[in-house]
């Protein structure tokens, strides 16, 4: 199992910070991997709320749940199904704030399975963890530039990717 972790500290307060990761269907509004997204579920927050994602590279698209929920803290995402993304088992995704005085600290993290056996494996080792890494580290820079400055992010916006720290896996 793959397991990739990142973190970074937002200057806002952590209630601000949530109120932007728990608009599920909303995500396209802070993550450049995103070009569109929208909910697909009655809920647009807390354990069954699902939402449609159209990524920003090569047409791939996923959808995803929620399967896990605490209230300003954290949440669970689970991958129901993606077109043209690598074949893997098991994608799963948290995300948690903890608040650092007048600022946030944000943690992202995924972990998933290739198929494949060696093959998967090899694969991983050679380009996926790289791009999802690189997806990951994004995601939270995004974040942070949404929250602080209410700009919308694309994949065309210049973002610091410095202030985003990998975690030990």
């Amino acid at each position: 199992m793959t397991k990739l972790s990142y973190e970074t500290r937002i200057e806002a307060p952590a209630e601000r910070v949530w109120e932007v990761l728990a608009d599920f269907g909303g995500t396209d509004r802070y993550n450049p991997n995103v070009t569109e997204s929208r909910s697909t579920s009655d809920a647009n927050s807390g354990v069954g709320a699902e939402r449609h994602c159209d990524l920003s590279f090569g047409g791939a698209q996923v959808e995803e749940r929620i399967v896990g929920w605490d209230e300003g803290r954290s949440y669970d995402v689970e991958i129901v199904e993606s077109k043209r993304t690598p074949p893997m088992k098991n994608p799963h995704a948290r995300f948690e704030v903890e608040p650092d005085g007048d600022a946030t600290i944000v943690r992202a993290s995924m972990s998933y399975v290739m198929n494949y056996g060696p093959v998967g494996w090899a694969m991983d080792r050679a380009m996926v963890r790289s791009k999802f890494g690189g997806a990951f580290q994004r995601i939270l820079a995004g974040l942070k530039h949404h929250v602080e400055t209410g700009e919308l992010v694309t994949d065309d916006i210049k973002i610091d990717l410095k202030p985003v720290r990998a975690l030990a896996a």
